[in-house]
């Protein structure tokens, strides 16, 4: 299994993230301040080179002045805009094999 934080879904949630905090007007360091964290930890997690836990995202939400609830049902809304507009592959079964040619 791939990691989550080079998947799809982690770089929606990272732009929603870096949405939200150009939305409200505040820049990396002055929300990394308001956290009591250092600017590269918000850089770090926009560019998808840190993940969040759940707890550090409940901290940002609240720095932006957002409710955390709502946040995530606009990431999983993002998530299944996304999915719907991928084209479904079929799947192989584990047990279909090629067929061989006479």
């Amino acid at each position: 299994m791939p990691k989550t934080l080079y998947s799809a879904e982690a770089a929606v949630l990272r732009r929603q993230l870096r949405a939200a905090r150009e939305e409200v007007g505040i820049t990396q360091a002055a929300l990394s301040e308001v956290l009591g964290r250092k600017q590269s930890f918000i850089s770090d997690i926009e560019r998808g080179v840190r993940r969040l836990d759940t707890v550090e995202l409940w901290q940002l939400c609240n720095a932006l002045g957002l409710d955390l609830t709502e946040f995530v049902a606009e990431f999983q809304e993002s998530i299944e805009a996304a999915q719907a507009k991928r084209p479904r592959r079929a799947r192989k079964s584990a047990t279909s094999r090629p067929r061989k040619r006479s």
